[in-house]
Parts: structure tokens; sequence; C-alpha cells
């Protein structure tokens, strides 16, 4: 876990614009999803098509000095996927691979925030090793490895969905209400100005 706390999507951002990557309206719209609308910053960037998983995984294992790591290339035992609670691996589409005595390691989905990780670490005792795996490739293994992940997904997605349309209906709307809000003071003013005075 140690200098892990730079793993961040912000130095993730900074890095893709250093390299001319990615345009970076592109880079600023995929921090405010994550901001704004909790989207997994690496899957708001790859959604947007100017990016590959790949390339991504690649930044980040050059700028952060992480290994990469395929989670299929692995058989993960019943001791270990169990570690973890796995409404935290289905959320974060995290693999967990292997232990070794006190040392359990992991694949990320490209980046994963590292307070994720920290929890990891405290809720099983162990010191928490990431590899850089893929976030298809991770979701795939996830599927194998838990009957109920599918399921989940579905689950999850529609969440996601209804959320999406709640704020695409609420952001217009409060948009609406603000100048609403100005008109109404302005037409108040204007009465006010309007009503005769006392004593004239």
């Amino acid at each position: 876990m140690k200098g892990l706390e730079k793993l961040t999507s912000i130095r993730l951002a900074e890095a893709l614009t250093q390299r001319d990557a990615i345009p970076n309206d592109v880079i600023t719209d995929a921090l405010y999803a994550q901001d704004r609308h909790g989207e997994p910053f690496v899957e708001a960037l790859v959604a947007t098509g100017h990016i590959t998983e790949w390339d991504l995984a690649k930044t980040v294992v050059e700028q952060f000095q992480v290994p990469f790591l395929m989670a299929s290339s692995y058989d993960v035992g019943d001791d270990v996927k169990n570690l973890v609670d796995k409404e935290i691996l289905f959320e974060h589409c995290i693999v967990p691979i292997d232990r070794f005595e006190n040392i359990l390691t992991l694949a990320m989905p490209i980046l994963t925030p590292t307070e994720v990780l920290s929890k990891i670490a405290r809720s099983t005792g162990c010191e928490v090793y990431p590899y850089v795996g893929l976030v298809s490739e991770n979701k795939n293994v996830l599927g194998k490895l838990f009957p109920d992940y599918a399921d989940w997904q579905k689950v999850s997605e529609k969440r996601r969905e209804h959320a999406r349309v709640q704020r695409a209906e609420s952001e217009p709307k409060a948009a609406n209400d603000n100048w609403a809000s100005i008109f109404d003071s302005g037409d108040a003013q204007v009465r006010d100005g309007l009503r005769p005075r006392s004593g004239s």
C-alpha cells in the first residue's frame, strides 16, 4: 500500500494531459461524471472512445509503477474469493488474486481509489498489493467466480440509469428554478417601487 496514495483519478488525469493522450475536455467531463454522478473515472474515459482500456492500463503501469496482471490467468481459491466482502468486489470491480500470509494481491480495474484499498486492508487484516487489470477482464472473472454477479450488474445498471434520468430531469429544473427566483425577486422589487409610499 506504500505510495499508493498517489494513485488517484486526478494524478491519472494529469498524466494523460501531459501525454496529450486524450482531449482535455474529455478528461474534464470524465472527472465531472465521477465527482457529480459517481461514474468510475476510467469507465467514463473508455466510454468516450478516445482511449482504450489497454492504453489506460499502460499509462497507470508506467506512471505509477504498478505491475499488470490479467485476472483470468490466475486460479482464485475459495478461501481468497471469500476473504473480501463481495459487495466491495462487485461495486469496485476488483478481483482477489491470492494471499501469501498477510499479503493480499488484487487485480484492480486499471485504477481503484486508495480509500477502497485501505478499507479492504482493514477488513481483511492484510497488506494489500494491487495489480493493474482491465475492467472488462475483471468483470468477466467476477462473473465466473460469483454466480450472482450478473444479476447484481443488472440491478446496479438499472439503479445507475434511474439516477441518470433523475439527474437529467432535476438539473434543467434547478436551472429554471434559479431563473424563476431571479424574475420573482425582480417582480417583487418592481411591485415595491410601484406601491404608494405612506405620507406621499
